[in-house]
């Protein structure tokens, strides 16, 4: 087939047109997996390949990101494309975010309180947004619209943005979504109501993200305060409904013994077999489950009368009978199960555990004409097919052009974070080799421990007196720290690098900075891992690696569940550091098991690495290669 480049607005750099040639001929008969670095310029290539296609052939591109936040920016892309040629497209948000009846009550609602309150009030002919649509809407659009400018267009005018953006979807080449409208069933109709999507293109962005995004957004969790809210919802509302607050209350005392055991046994987490819950709770499953219909009918009576009042329609009731009904349906299923959590000394959470997405997940790409997954960490090719149920595919492998000067990686075999705890003479030789590092590397640099329990032993044992005492600006992150606090610290963060007193980011693999952060030139320099970032071993863990291990086999199935996942989190901390052929960055591997898994790390790890007996002699290494240009193997 002839290759049409008219759409893409750059010149091409590295091996930008063997990416565009590759996909736009592969595309025609094959799913596609292609592995890119952020930075790439995969956004605007997978456009640019895509529409001349769509275009001819009327067929949509539903685009497809993690988080709602990221929808922007397939839309930006097409908006410099738009320029030149006549595509359309909108980022699409859900009603938390486009709903300006709510807006107006000034109070926050959940996905399912939303929805609840955005039907009722439609049915009863309450919402004038809503009534206002038909009426004043255009009925195409003529250029890329972000999520912002249609919910800044719909306020002016009065009209719901939600139902609004709905109706552009038959209008728009791209349509712009996160995960959710492709993977959740309840709302994947969204999508499947407006677009033919066998006759669709899906792109699938940081695609690594798929194993662990299905099992998130199909798991759902109450704790011990949800039904002791449930059970003041009973006394306030329903004081005749003596066997319900039975019923609560036996619910209730069942998860204070499960919490007991855990403390006892001194762990984070527990199995929970819903046959234990059922016969402790009722005296057999046709009791237990009309009691549950009674809570969650409850429930919705609250809720009504919640928005007669003019307030956000929650109530514990009926979460708590949404659960459990979710619970009794779901926990039949093999690779589904029910988790308690330790949520603090008072309280536990019970959970829905959802394990099958390579089961689950193949259903839904034979739904797309075409499926494009993309990420700079996606491991080897077949073990991620195998984990999201792909089973043809043509994979492609690209980068920019890097050389032996761009990098080099540090394998530090004093060092190892192994263990369930990290030793106090381990975390001062830790704290030790970032010393050094420091002292050895005048950059910014950014320091990534495994886990927060493992970054608070590195504080604990001196780590910020001694960075502050290298006369260094030091940014740490926190456990469930807000998104606002997270900016401004990565923005001062960023400055830094321009200042004499430059700046040390502590942060956690797998947390908030190590993955979709950009630190272009020297705004990052040097990453120190901190250990492995494996999931911690805890019930659920185990549970999950034992799913694996019966669906792929021993070896494979412990790659798969816990190998690689964590190899994917170094690696886009790593990642952190190189956006362009230009950056120049140092890799300290701080784990001497890390030598074990070179084969699973990206080609910019592999392609010059050192192993390092001496931890102390870290600094010397970075500075000999940074400043003094000297390489190594």
């Amino acid at each position: 087939m002839s290759i049409n480049v008219e759409y893409f607005p750059y010149k091409f750099k590295y091996d930008q047109e063997r990416f565009f040639h590759f996909l736009q001929k592969e595309v025609v008969e094959n799913n596609v997996v292609i592995s890119a670095p952020t930075g790439y310029g995969k956004t605007p290539l997978i456009l640019a390949a895509l529409l001349p296609i769509a275009k001819k052939e009327e067929r949509k591109i539903i685009w497809a990101v993690r988080t709602g936040t990221e929808t922007d920016r397939p839309i930006e892309e097409l908006k410099t494309i738009s320029k030149n040629h006549s595509v359309t497209g909108i980022s699409l948000r859900g009603k938390k975010d486009m709903c300006l009846l709510q807006r107006i009550m000034n109070e926050e609602m959940d996905y399912d309180e939303i929805t609840y309150f955005c039907k009722t009030k439609i049915k009863n002919g309450e919402c004038k947004f809503y009534s206002n649509l038909y009426s004043t809407m255009p009925r195409h659009i003529r250029v890329p619209r972000t999520y912002s400018e249609i919910l800044s267009w719909c306020e002016k005018n009065e009209i719901c943005p939600y139902y609004y953006q709905l109706e552009l979807i038959a209008y728009a080449d791209v349509i712009s979504v996160n995960y959710n409208y492709i993977l959740n069933e309840p709302i994947s109709w969204v999508i499947k109501s407006k677009v033919k999507t066998d006759e669709a293109f899906l792109v699938v962005d940081e695609a690594h993200n798929l194993q662990n995004a299905y099992a998130s957004i199909n798991t759902s969790k109450i704790t011990i305060n949800t039904i002791n809210n449930a059970i003041k919802e009973v006394e306030e509302n329903y004081t005749e409904r003596r066997e319900c607050s039975k019923f609560l209350i036996s619910v209730k005392l069942y998860l204070e013994e499960i919490l007991d055991e855990i403390k006892k046994e001194n762990v984070e987490d527990k199995v929970v077999e819903i046959n234990e819950i059922i016969k402790k709770c009722a005296r057999n499953y046709e009791e237990f489950e009309e009691r549950i219909g009674e809570v969650k009918a409850l429930g919705n009576r609250i809720r009504e009368k919640k928005i007669r009042e003019g307030k956000a329609p929650r109530s514990s009731l009926h979460a708590l009978g949404d659960f459990f009904a979710n619970a009794l349906k779901l926990t039949s299923e093999e690779g589904v199960a029910l988790i308690a959590n330790l949520e603090n000394k008072d309280n536990l959470s019970l959970e829905i555990f959802d394990m099958r997405s390579r089961e689950l997940l193949s259903e839904v790409w034979d739904k797309y004409y075409r499926v494009i997954f993309c990420s700079g960490t996606l491991g080897p090719p077949k073990a991620f097919a195998e984990t999201i149920g792909l089973s043809s595919f043509v994979y492609g492998e690209f980068s920019f052009r890097l050389r032996k000067e761009n990098c080099i990686s540090l394998i530090t075999l004093e060092l190892s974070s192994e263990g369930e705890e990290l030793p106090e003479e381990m975390a001062k030789k830790y704290v030790e080799a970032i010393e050094s590092f420091v002292l050895g590397l005048n950059e910014n640099i950014a320091i990534f421990s495994a886990s927060y329990r493992i970054q608070q032993d590195l504080i604990d044992n001196g780590l910020l007196q001694v960075l502050e005492r290298n006369n260094r600006m030091v940014y740490v992150e926190e456990k469930g720290m807000s998104g606002d606090k997270s900016r401004a610290i990565i923005e001062a963060f960023k400055r830094s690098s321009e200042e004499s007193k430059k700046g040390v980011l502590v942060a956690t693999a797998g947390g908030r900075f190590s993955e979709g952060a950009d630190f272009p030139g020297r705004q990052l320099v040097g990453v120190f891992l901190v250990g492995i970032p494996f999931d911690k071993i805890s019930a659920k863990t185990k549970l999950y690696v034992d799913f694996y291990k019966k669906k792929y086999g021993l070896e494979k199935g412990e790659l798969y569940s816990y190998i690689i996942p964590a190899i994917r989190r170094a690696s886009q901390a790593l990642g952190r550091a190189l956006r362009s052929s230009e950056d120049r960055a140092v890799f300290v591997l701080g784990d001497r098991r890390y030598r074990n898994f070179l084969s699973l790390l990206p080609r910019f790890v592999r392609m010059n690495y050192k192993r390092i007996r001496n931890y102390k002699n870290i600094g010397k290494y970075a500075e000999d290669f940074f400043y003094k240009k000297k390489y190594t193997n």
